[in-house]
């Protein structure tokens, strides 16, 4: 229970691995300034920075282990700074949800950003347009991620940073080599298709998938980069074969498409 009356003023902050204008330390300073000038003067006292350090901007603000405790902790006639509008929120629902149950506790919300402040009319509604912006323009950037991603599947490049099982990644990306494009490309991995053949091989005998994956954990016969010790990689690895050696980089779909077309041996 607080025992000082007087109004808290919370920091957040959400880690940035793109750019280093919004470390921790950059986001802690410009909440801690913006207190310091405008908030500690009307008697308002300092709370605390809480930064959440890796977590996707998807998951709600309330669900993030620092966001829940600064949503917990915030009473009536208490402050929520963030450097920018983007460090707590990434959908308009979570956004207004948040803001409008904050405002409905009496606790204002500011964006430095924007200077935003929620305890005003007008700043309630530039917080609700601001986040429908953002919610826009976050449509439209996945909309081209899908698009790059189906033009590079259907060419058989690369999409993420593991190859498909039998694959290998040769070649290095433009931002590493400096070039205009990437070389990354798919080539046939030999020493791993040996070891899968071998896999299935043994699976087409008749042995359980728990017994080939004691086998793998023992042998050293086939050199792979990749783990296959288990009853999931094993499963993978038969139907990676029975299909062709796909350019599905995504294991657990092929599996699943693996299984509604062909009926595997009982283990």
């Amino acid at each position: 229970m607080r025992t000082d009356t007087r109004p808290v003023c919370y920091g957040y902050g959400r880690h940035s691995t793109a750019k280093q204008e919004f470390t921790r330390a950059a986001q802690r300073a410009k909440v801690k300034a913006y207190w310091r000038q405008h908030l500690k003067p009307k008697g308002v006292r300092w709370g605390g920075f809480y930064y959440d350090k890796a977590v996707q901007g998807a998951v709600e603000f309330s669900e993030r282990e620092q966001g829940r405790q600064v949503y917990t902790l915030a009473r009536p006639g208490d402050h929520v700074v963030v450097s920018r509008l983007d460090r707590p929120f990434r959908s308009v629902y979570d956004g207004v949800k948040v803001i409008q149950t904050l405002s409905e506790r009496k606790v204002r919300f500011h964006s430095l950003d924007l200077l935003v402040d929620s305890g005003t009319p007008m700043g309630k509604f530039f917080v609700t347009i601001l986040l429908a912006v953002a919610e826009l323009e976050r449509a439209f950037a996945s909309e081209r991620t899908s698009e790059i991603i189906a033009y590079r599947k259907k060419h058989g490049l690369p999409v993420g940073h593991r190859p498909p099982l039998g694959w290998k990644i040769v070649g290095t990306r433009a931002r590493d080599s400096g070039m205009k494009r990437s070389t990354r490309r798919f080539v046939v991995d030999e020493q791993e298709r040996e070891l899968v053949e071998m896999i299935y091989e043994l699976r087409q005998q008749g042995m359980a998938i728990d017994q080939i994956v004691l086998w793998l954990m023992r042998q050293d016969e086939y050199p792979c980069k990749r783990r296959l010790d288990n009853y999931k990689a094993v499963e993978w690895a038969v139907a990676a074969k029975e299909l062709g050696f796909p350019k599905q980089t995504d294991g657990k779909r092929m599996v699943k498409e693996w299984r509604q077309s062909v009926k595997p041996p009982s283990a």
